[in-house]
């Protein structure tokens, strides 16, 4: 969303537990399930298996979800409810993933909400604790759509959020995170957790009437984009489907922002993820940056799950041909035969782009 939900703060001392929620729940608006017909990528991978760990608000259970695995709740530890999403966000994330995955299963990991004024959840130390979690759980992928703003000149000790990005890395888990809404508290020229990271995937979010231009709102370091828009999204109460959410000011608020794009990305991630089980993380990335249209970066899913990484043109080899002549003075069989083995070889070596699935 536009608005501030999910913002993480920086913390240099764990909050104490609060008592209980005291802001009032959004509520979703209702809307008609989109008509949308199953696109063609689905034939090539659905990301069966594969685990993606949304970092987020909560996220309701949902038919269009599936099993939803809850493994943990940061921000009421003392009441823990993954599958609660006040905010109205988490699930609409979820949603997203299973729209370009819907073989993914979605862990969900409760880590930010705008909905308690005391709350041990929403800070870079939850935030460790959350990605921790998701490798835990066994997550192939990490998708992180809350972001944490601050100040360069601010000192803090954001070691063990890197330590626990490079467990990720070593595990072979993918971990992609919104590049961060400007507007409140988060300025150009501000450092994004955790998408600054050198381990992370930050995507940007492209501006809704021009599929290849940025939305004017998005913070610079994104690394790639996809669309920040959602114009139908899962509603957050567990059924149905919305095209927003309503606070208890009657503020709505529409599903627009990187929030919503880098889970495009995360569900692109947990297709290449079914496709290449042996690529570490890094392998995974470039196989999406490589793929991705020239400018900003835009992400398209089929090409990227058909994209062949690399050069694959060869030199040609030469074949020597013989050059011996029968009495007649015409070409012997011999030769005629290596004639052809050359012309093969010519053409088996030429450069081939493929664009559809390998055999």
């Amino acid at each position: 969303m536009r608005r501030a939900a999910g913002l993480l703060v920086p913390a240099l001392l764990l909050a104490p537990p609060a008592a209980a929620q005291d802001v009032a729940c959004v509520r979703p608006v209702e809307a008609p399930p989109p008509v949308a017909a199953e696109p063609d990528v689905h034939r090539i991978a659905r990301g069966e298996g594969v685990r993606v760990a949304v970092i987020d608000t909560g996220v309701a259970p949902h038919p269009s979800l599936g099993h939803v695995e809850p493994v943990a709740d940061l921000v009421s530890p003392w009441a823990p409810d993954p599958w609660f999403d006040c905010d109205g966000h988490g699930t609409v994330v979820a949603g997203v993933i299973r729209e370009v995955a819907p073989g993914a299963e979605i862990l969900s990991i409760r880590q930010s909400s705008g909905h308690y004024r005391d709350s041990s959840g929403g800070t870079l130390d939850t935030l460790t604790q959350a990605v921790h979690a998701a490798l835990d759980a066994g997550a192939g992928v990490i998708n992180i759509s809350v972001v944490s703003c601050l100040d360069p000149a601010v000192l803090l000790d954001a070691a063990p959020l890197h330590h626990a990005l490079q467990r990720a890395e070593e595990d072979g888990v993918v971990v992609v995170a919104a590049a961060g809404n400007a507007g409140g508290q988060c300025q150009p020229g501000m450092v994004v957790h955790p998408a600054h990271e050198e381990t992370v995937l930050a995507v940007g979010a492209v501006h809704p009437g021009d599929p290849h231009a940025l939305a004017g709102y998005v913070l610079p370091g994104g690394q790639v984009a996809a669309a920040g828009r959602v114009p139908v999204g899962l509603s957050p109460a567990g059924h149905g489907h919305a095209t927003g959410t309503v606070n208890a000011q009657g503020q709505e608020a529409s599903f627009e922002g990187t929030s919503f794009a880098a889970p495009v990305v995360s569900g692109v991630a947990a297709l290449l993820r079914e496709r290449h089980p042996f690529d570490s993380a890094a392998d995974l990335r470039h196989r999406i940056v490589e793929a991705a249209e020239p400018g900003h970066g835009v992400v398209d899913t089929h090409t990227t799950v058909t994209h062949l990484a690399g050069d694959y043109a060869r030199e040609g080899r030469e074949v020597g041909v013989e050059k011996h002549r029968a009495e007649t003075g015409g070409v012997p069989a011999r030769a005629g035969t290596l004639l052809l083995v050359a012309l093969l070889a010519v053409l088996l070596t030429a450069p081939v782009r493929a664009r559809g699935p390998r055999a």
